[in-house]
């Protein structure tokens, strides 16, 4: 039996509304490849469930009996599919006319390209962060640390402007929204690191980066363009910590430990504990100029001292 022109992997994080309005874009604008969808459920509470699985019945669906993060969910789909092609998908998406066409057509005719991902748009159609320039301690510090509205231009360093324009572009790496691989940059390359991402943060970096250490080149295809409702699936925690920020940050640590060794892991370690002090100021002045409620001053404060935390931690 000939193998599917790509698989598709999706989780289920308990949001059947946007998985739904995901499933329906997705057959309805994909016309000229072969496909199999994937649903990992994430152990959630089933909401939803039966409705998708008797309005799309050609999709394959894997249950979790507990919850496991990004990387873990995906790596179940990638370990034993076949297809040519292999995308992890948000379910947060809307998929436009002719998208998952466009990049199997795309992968077919750059035999050297090893992963790829899609356009992303916002909601209101601006085009959303999808393409990046490789990750630098100067580009994390702008990331961390409050700036004036006049450096803010200085917290898009990384963002590559490939995403702007029209044309294919070889990029460092691609959102973790929407990455096709070739089977076999997968076999060569390997799993997404679950190291990386519990909640989904730094894996689609490592797994782009690790595909260009390997020879192959990753690319973005700005002919197949995909909504994301960005964060749906994973939203900010209403009080305490910003759990997913700070897992974020973790993965970084990681990230630049895997990649760039001990010296940038403790510069960036060192980053984390040094901003806290003038992230803490510019904060208070906000509260104190009532800008910011209480209960958002604690938890952005909180928040940033979990993440300093992580700096002077042995081991994250």
């Amino acid at each position: 039996m000939a193998k599917a022109d790509l698989i598709i992997s999706i989780v289920n994080h308990s949001n059947p509304e946007l998985l739904h309005d995901c499933l329906r874009t997705l057959f309805a604008t994909t016309r000229d490849c072969t496909f199999e969808v994937w649903v990992v459920d994430n152990a959630t509470d089933g909401r939803g469930v039966e409705a998708m699985r008797r309005d799309f019945p050609q999709v394959r669906w894997l249950f979790n009996t507990e919850r496991k993060g990004f990387s873990a969910n995906h790596n179940q789909v990638l370990r034993q599919a076949h297809g040519r092609y292999i995308c992890i998908f948000n379910d947060d998406t809307i998929v436009h006319e002719g998208a998952f066409d466009a990049l199997v057509r795309f992968m077919d005719e750059n035999p050297r390209v090893g992963m790829a991902g899609a356009r992303l748009l916002n909601a209101d159609g601006t085009v959303q962060n999808c393409t990046f320039r490789p990750m630098s301690l100067s580009g994390q510090l702008f990331d961390l640390v409050f700036l004036p509205r006049p450096l803010h231009f200085l917290k898009q360093m990384e963002i590559d402007p490939a995403q702007y324009g029209h044309e294919e572009a070889r990029v460092n790496w691609v959102l973790g929204a929407c990455i096709v691989v070739r089977d076999e940059t997968l076999a060569e390359v390997g799993l997404l690191d679950e190291a990386m991402s519990p909640l989904g943060n730094t894996e689609d970096t490592d797994w782009c980066v690790r595909a260009w250490k390997a020879g192959w080149e990753v690319a973005f295809c700005p002919e197949a363009v995909i909504t994301h409702l960005s964060s749906r699936s994973f939203r900010p925690s209403a009080t305490g910590p910003d759990k997913v920020r700070v897992e974020l940050w973790r993965t970084r640590v990681a990230y630049f430990r895997k990649h760039h060794g001990r010296l940038q892991e403790w510069m960036l370690r060192a980053i984390l504990v040094g901003t806290l002090p003038y992230n803490s100021m510019v904060l208070t002045q906000t509260l104190l100029r009532g800008r910011m409620a209480l209960p958002e001053f604690r938890r952005q404060l909180s928040t940033f001292l979990r993440i300093s935390e992580m700096g002077l931690r042995a081991r994250v």
